[in-house]
């Protein structure tokens, strides 16, 4: 059942569409990114994260080498499954990483490959919504979308939070779970059972989702590619550039270019 939001989206639709926005709008959680703009083609590529696409407008397609082209509402790519796409329309892409709690619990997972899932068009509503800036929608579209409410699904937890503080400050030279449980006073495996419980993914996806986002923001403010990537850790802008790329399956130049996207950082209980 969808939320009460997606009511309200409905009647606003036509005006939202109206709007002047950047190309794409991203939401970035530690556990997941929301995307939202027109398509892009794509020749066969595979990426680290789970993938749930739907157009905004009508059907997605998308090939897989093992089981041929798929047309559905929406569809679900598994982790590391080879795929490709061709660009026409706009498209809502909601990442999950696979070590994420949400993942573990996500329905139809274990299909694998490239599978269909029941759709409900009012999501394109609330889509919509959320591609004309609205960060209140994006949060309802991946409640919608996980089939639970995310932004009440992790704890607050004090220990985690000092953690994140420390994670946070060091994101220039290297980070290990030894180290940080060491500086909070608690064994490695008590505070990575924590930190996943409190955040919904382990302590080094963390880390690396901290550096992305470090690098993202230092980069649309004005930080050369090289800059951004050492600000955050990576060894240079390659290093940076792979890691993008393998998480999402673009380059950076998608989100850096100035203008091409609107980014919002949205925070767990944890963070704040």
């Amino acid at each position: 059942m969808l939320s009460a939001y997606a009511m309200r989206c409905s009647s606003n639709l036509n005006k939202l569409a109206m709007m002047s926005v950047a190309p794409f709008q991203l939401y970035v959680w530690p556990q997941r990114l929301l995307m939202l703009g027109p398509a892009y083609a794509s020749a066969q590529h595979r990426h680290h994260a789970a993938q749930i696409a739907f157009g905004l407008d009508g059907p997605v397609i998308f090939e897989s080498p093992y089981t041929g082209v798929h047309r559905a509402d929406m569809l679900l790519i598994s982790p590391n499954t080879p795929h490709a796409h061709p660009a026409f329309g706009a498209l809502a892409f909601l990442y999950l990483w696979p070590e994420s709690i949400e993942w573990l619990h996500f329905p139809g997972r274990e299909k694998g490959d490239v599978v269909p899932l029941p759709f409900n068009l009012r999501l394109r509503a609330i889509a919509h919504c959320a591609a004309a800036g609205d960060a209140v929608a994006a949060r309802s579209l991946v409640d919608d979308l996980i089939g639970e409410s995310a932004s009440s699904a992790l704890s607050d937890d004090a220990l985690v939070s000092r953690a994140v503080a420390l994670i946070n400050r060091s994101l220039d030279g290297p980070i290990t779970l030894a180290a940080v449980a060491k500086a909070v006073h608690r064994s490695p495996s008590r505070l990575a059972h924590r930190f996943r419980e409190a955040t919904g993914v382990p302590l080094r996806r963390y880390v690396l989702w901290s550096r992305l986002r470090t690098a993202t923001e230092a980069a649309m403010r004005g930080a050369s590619l090289t800059e951004a990537a050492h600000l955050a850790g990576f060894a240079d802008s390659a290093h940076l550039s792979r890691t993008f790329r393998a998480m999402f399956g673009v380059a950076p130049s998608l989100v850096f270019k100035p203008g091409q996207a609107n980014v919002t950082f949205c925070e767990t209980a944890a963070n704040t």
